[in-house]
């Protein structure tokens, strides 16, 4: 009798965890009258590290201004849009019903969008009829009594670097906020508390280590707990190979050696294995591209990791920072995205083939952009019978057909949308790319007609010429 207790309770038990784990529908619904047939993606992380973005939800807003979309999430999600001026986010749990209000319009030219040096104003959205113990609520108010208590004892904390500010702010947050069960609310405070405590020696504390990163289990998509990752091992590659006997460090790195790696923070540092391996895929995201380590050297310890026993998760991490780091090189598959021509027609960029193909982002509107295309009308033969010229510019200038026209600027013309521009990276206009007849990016990006394209086009044939040469010569 009692072992048949016991199966019932494990199949129970069993049970349970499987519906824990199993995706759960959520509603997302509202109205936003000033957002009237706006389309807007909601996303999450799939991994802290790389930041590879899945979509969550499409929410589409009608003519009348209501939307109603659902998402499947297995777990409590930081999940987040960007539109017009904005980066709103959201805290969404399984199972359970939002109604959103969006923030104030706030449209931005698309140009502005573009610069370099735009960004997004980010909001959390704000729900109508929520309830006390809704997630973002919760958060909002402990972020608000959060700011409070370090403002009544800045002062103590960041100038006097007093541990007894720090005990006072964290005992009078416990009071405010009790244990919850909500256990995702519980990890956001226990790592939000914990920027009171990395003021006092920015975290070069052993003890504060452990005690956050190795005592407990950190979970990175928790925005508290990244951001707080994130401030202690920032570049942390770098950091150890400056110190006084970091030449050791550096050679590993340079040799590409995971397991010494690992063996070093292991021995040098006392940290498990689940906090080096977080480090070490962190440390080559920020070394990428700071130039002090070989991009080679870290792409194969990218691969080894691949290769290697790490657990599956962290091997997909790599395998997602791998694609990132190297998205848009030269000698990878140039994306496709969608051309639209003047009459409405839509063809794929994978449907040109045979020729270079000189992928032009472009403004006519803008003087910088015009002289480049003008440029383009003093290109060489060899140039033009080798290359074809996609000059790309955004719904915007759809209307610039005749001008375009008259100008008789060389190749073709096609609208693009804004996602097809994000794609591409493009920040500024114009801007360039050189596609091989093989659909893999030869110049990443390319020059531009007046900042000497052409010439180190026609390099680029003479150095493929010779390579075949060689090849024929083996």
């Amino acid at each position: 009798m009692k072992l048949k207790t016991l199966l019932l309770f494990f199949v129970v038990a069993l049970s349970l965890q499987v519906i824990a784990q199993s995706p759960q529908s959520v509603i997302i619904t509202g109205t936003a009258p000033d957002y009237r047939n706006y389309e807007i993606q909601l996303y999450r992380y799939a991994d802290a590290i790389s930041k590879t973005k899945k979509l969550v939800s499409t929410i589409n807003i009608d003519a009348e201004g209501y939307f109603h979309s659902t998402a499947k999430l297995s777990a409590t999600t930081y999940c987040f849009a960007d539109f017009d001026a904005y980066r709103a986010f959201i805290y969404l749990e399984p199972g359970k019903e939002y109604e959103l209000v969006f923030p104030p319009l706030k449209q931005i030219p698309a140009s502005q969008k573009r610069n370099p040096f735009f960004q997004a104003e980010e909001t959390a959205f704000a729900l109508k009829n929520s309830s006390a113990d809704d997630l973002n609520r919760q958060i909002q108010q402990f972020e608000l009594a959060y700011l409070k208590e370090e403002s009544r004892y800045f002062n103590q904390i960041f100038n006097l670097q007093s541990k007894a500010a720090v005990d006072s702010l964290k005992a009078n947050l416990s009071k405010q906020f009790s244990q919850s069960n909500n256990t995702y609310f519980n990890q956001y405070l226990f790592y939000r508390t914990a920027f009171a405590e990395y003021a006092l020696h920015q975290g070069q504390s052993e003890s504060f280590v452990r005690n956050y990163f190795i005592g407990h289990q950190p979970d990175l998509l928790i925005p508290s707990c990244h951001r707080l990752f994130h401030q202690l091992f920032n570049d942390y590659f770098t950091f150890e190979s400056n110190q006084i006997r970091g030449t050791e460090f550096k050679r590993l790195v340079a040799r590409a050696d995971l397991n010494g790696i690992e063996a070093y923070f292991a021995n040098k540092k006392q940290w498990n294995t689940n906090l080096s391996q977080l480090v070490i895929l962190q440390s080559i995201h920020d070394a990428y591209s700071q130039g002090q380590f070989s991009q080679g050297s870290l792409l194969r310890l990218l691969d080894t990791i691949g290769a290697s026993t790490w657990p599956t998760d962290k091997k997909q991490i790599a395998k997602r920072l791998k694609e990132r780091l190297t998205y848009l090189k030269a000698g990878s598959d140039a994306p496709t995205i969608k051309l639209t021509d003047f009459s409405g027609v839509s063809q794929p960029l994978s449907s040109f083939k045979g020729k270079y193909i000189y992928l032009n982002f472009t403004r006519v509107a803008n003087p910088i952009c015009r002289q480049h295309l003008d440029q383009l009308k003093q290109a060489g033969d060899l140039l033009k019978q080798q290359v074809q010229i996609l000059n790309l510019i955004l719904p915007e200038e759809a209307s610039k057909k005749e001008l375009i026209l008259q100008q008789n600027w060389p190749g073709e013309f096609f609208i693009i949308d804004e996602q097809a521009a994000d794609t591409y990276r493009v920040t500024t206009l114009p801007m360039a790319y050189l596609i091989d007849p093989s659909g893999k990016l030869a110049m990443s990006p390319a020059p531009n007609p007046l900042d000497g394209f052409e010439q180190q086009f026609l390099n680029l044939l003479k150095q493929n010429r010779l390579n075949e040469l060689r090849q024929q010569g083996k």
